[in-house]
Parts: structure tokens; C-alpha cells; sequence
């Protein structure tokens, strides 16, 4: 029997408590209005490799996940501004992909199904133009005006939301114009990927799977992720290079031991990735410490920077988790799980035949696959679980952010 399968007998002998667990840390923190978690799971462990706050991909759901998405969003935001009618949406700017402004697209429009009345807004001190129109994937064209704020409000052309949503990850700065707003701003602008960091998120979602684990009498290094964090790091210096690959080497001996402990055959492999960022940006595999020092030209430059030109200067070395997951044609493949707080909304596959099992399937080649719903929620019940620890684990984060920076 694959883990997998004992660990969901576990979850469904359990749930009474996982859901009091969950709902006693949802009440204890400030779980985001949304997010995304890119899952990997092998023979021996599921873990989340990335969790998004802010995230884009909704175009990749199908329309059963879509409506069910509207209805979340409903009933949390119902549940908190029971007088709310209009959001303002504040997507990215620098961006001119269709698929992206789909992505745009299915958000407005699942909010609009649900009876809101929704404005897209562009928040960035740069942008100058009054309106601006994008075209989606699927010819539709969204158009966004230019953001103010006027006596404590964001406002675009007469128009005042009662709640201003964000799906930009402000990975440079967040804009003075969503700064101290009277609208509640969600998710915080705050949190973006000028401040998160992903050593702080594996961190505290390492923790959250030992306490989980002991509900479900499971050993929490079936569902942790090794992440290590190094600093001041230049890929053009070979010095660097080599403190880099000092450091994947010990972890690369203590995965290697865990897997000699449990049997596993299997070789371990590692990502090394810039310690904030997304969109697949700044990552190089590594299935050999000694490959860090002998980066060739092309791989230097790709870790140079991540998303916006932001330098890359703080990396995390984190174990690899080989994926078992054959989606389509038998393509090498990972979940990405959405949710809306901690409900899950639905979720697509994301597959990639130029990768490999132990390679980053976030990049060049890859391609979106809509799930079968063969599931009853649609959802497996180990990656509905611990995608809702990895949103946890960001709630954690984002108190943390907003305790100990300032945007």
C-alpha cells in the first residue's frame, strides 16, 4: 500500500479532530482571503513546494471549481461585510499575458455571479493613463483604470468599492496609494514578495505537520519539506557557489539517510530557489551538490533575479519531492490546490513533458489540465489536507510580515 493510501484511511478515521485542529488555528491567525499551493507527492511524502497569496490560475479551473470558487468567496465575504456590494480588483500591471488577464477575467466574473459589482483598478505610481484595456486568452477585454485615493478611500472614476481584493504580488514594493486605506484590503498588500519569505513559510508550515501529525499517528516526515536558508548568496562569485553547495551537500546526506531509514529507492534530488518570489522564477534543480559550483553562464543568469528584476541575494535550499503523479498521456505532473481561507475551492494539474519527476514543472514546456472530479469534493482528501495547512502556515506568515514589517 502506497503511504498515500494509509494516510487518507488516517484522515477519514480522524476528521472530527483535524477539523477542530483546523478551525482552532483558522480562529487564531489571519489565514488569506485566497491562495494557491503547488503539491508535490511521491511514494513516500506529500508536501506543498509553494504557496501563493495572491494567486493568478483561475482560468485553469473548471467551471464546476469556478462557481464553487464564487461560493466561497460569497460566504466569507458575507460572513464579514454583510453590507459589501462593490470590489475593486487591483491586478498586476506589468504583465501583457492573455492568459494571465483570463485569469482576471474568471476572478470578475465569479464575483459578478455572485452578485457583486466588480471594477479592475491599476495601483502602481508609474501608470499615468486614465484607462488602460487587456485582452484575455479568450478575447475578452478587461478594462482597468487608474487607482486614487481621496479622503482615506481607493476610488477609480466615481467609483468606491466597499472591499478591495488584490491579485498583484507586489514583488518590488506595494503601492502609497493602497497604503492605510478605510477599506479592508485583502489580501493585505502588505504581504507581498518585497516582504515574504519562504524559509519563514516552510517554517512555520514544518511545524503545523508535527502537531498534525500526531493526530493522525503518522510520522510528520511524510508530510515536511527540509528547507534551509542561505544568505548573501551572488551566483556570478565562485565562492558563493561553493558555500551553496557545502550546504546542498549536508542535506542531500540527511535525506539520503532518511531514505536508507525507510527503505526508499530512490536518489534524492533538491531545488535551490530565490527566498522570495514566484512564477517558476530563480530555481535550479539539483540532483548533484557539485553542479552548484560548476554552473555554466546561462544558469548563473537565470538566479541572478526573480519576478519584477527583483536580485536574488537570499536563497532556500530545499529537499526535493519527487513526483508520482501521471496525469493525460502519462505526463509528469503536480496538483495546484486553490482555496478561499481555508476552504478548498478546486484545483487543475499542471504537467510539463519537457521536465522530469524530480525537476521544477514550473517553467519552460509546461501546460494545464483540468481534473476529472472523480473524487466526491473533487478534491483527494490528502491534498485537500495539507494544501489547508500550507494556507494556515501563510496565515502565520502574513501576522508575522505585518508584526515585523513595514510596507
Amino acid at each position: 500500500m502506497m503511504f498515500i493510501e494509509q494516510l487518507e484511511r488516517n484522515i477519514a478515521s480522524k476528521r472530527g479532530e483535524i477539523s477542530r485542529w483546523i478551525e482552532f488555528h483558522c480562529e487564531k491567525v489571519m489565514v488569506p482571503l485566497y491562495s494557491s499551493v503547488d503539491l508535490r507527492f511521491s511514494e513516500h511524502k506529500i508536501a506543498p513546494i509553494d504557496t501563493n497569496v495572491f494567486p493568478a490560475g483561475f482560468n485553469n479551473l473548471s467551471a464546476r471549481f469556478r462557481k464553487n470558487a464564487g461560493k466561497l468567496f460569497r460566504e466569507y465575504l458575507f460572513s464579514r461585510y454583510p453590507s459589501a456590494e462593490k470590489i475593486l480588483l487591483v491586478p498586476e500591471l506589468n504583465t501583457k499575458n492573455a492568459y494571465y488577464w483570463e485569469n482576471v477575467w474568471v476572478i470578475k466574473s465569479v464575483l459578478e455571479d455572485e452578485g457583486y459589482e466588480v471594477c479592475v483598478g491599476i495601483a502602481n505610481e508609474e501608470f499615468r493613463r486614465e484607462t488602460v484595456s487587456f485582452s484575455s486568452a479568450s478575447g475578452q477585454v478587461i478594462e482597468a483604470k487608474r487607482v486614487f485615493q481621496e479622503g482615506g478611500s481607493a476610488v477609480i472614476d466615481g467609483f468606491v468599492p466597499d472591499i478591495v481584493m488584490i491579485n498583484n504580488d507586489f514583488s518590488e514594493k506595494c503601492p502609497k496609494t493602497l497604503h492605510n486605506l478605510r477599506q479592508p484590503v485583502l489580501p493585505p498588500v502588505e504581504i507581498g514578495w518585497h516582504a515574504r519569505k519562504k524559509d519563514v513559510h516552510f517554517e512555520f508550515y514544518n511545524r503545523l505537520c508535527s502537531e498534525l501529525a500526531d493526530i493522525l499517528e503518522v510520522d510528520p516526515w511524510m508530510m515536511s519539506v527540509e528547507t534551509v536558508l542561505e544568505t548573501g548568496v551572488d551566483f556570478d562569485f565562485p565562492e558563493d557557489r561553493e558555500r551553496v553547495s557545502q550546504r546542498a551537500g549536508e542535506i542531500f546526506s540527511r535525506v539520503r539517510d532518511e531514505y536508507s531509514k525507510r527503505d526508499i529507492d530512490h536518489e534524492p534530488s533538491l531545488f535551490v530557489k530565490s527566498n522570495s518570489g514566484t512564477y517558476g522564477m530563480a530555481v535550479a534543480s539539483v540532483s548533484d551538490p557539485q553542479s552548484l559550483v560548476e554552473m555554466n553562464s546561462r544558469d548563473r543568469k537565470r538566479m541572478r533575479v526573480s519576478k519584477g528584476g527583483v536580485p536574488v541575494r537570499d536563497v532556500v535550499i530545499q529537499e526535493g519531492v519527487p513526483t508520482s503523479l501521471r496525469v493525460g498521456d502519462g505526463l509528469v505532473g503536480e496538483p495546484v490546490v486553490y482555496l478561499v481561507q481555508s476552504q478548498v475551492a478546486g484545483m487543475f494539474y499542471r504537467v510539463n513533458p519537457l521536465r522530469g519527476e524530480s525537476e521544477n514543472l514550473n517553467s519552460k514546456g509546461m501546460e494545464f489540465l483540468q481534473c476529472d472530479d472523480s473524487f466526491a469534493n473533487g478534491i483527494p482528501p490528502a491534498f485537500d489536507l495539507v494544501s489547508k495547512v500550507a494556507t494556515i502556515a501563510a496565515g502565520y506568515e502574513i501576522e508575522k510580515v505585518l508584526r515585523d514589517v513595514d510596507c
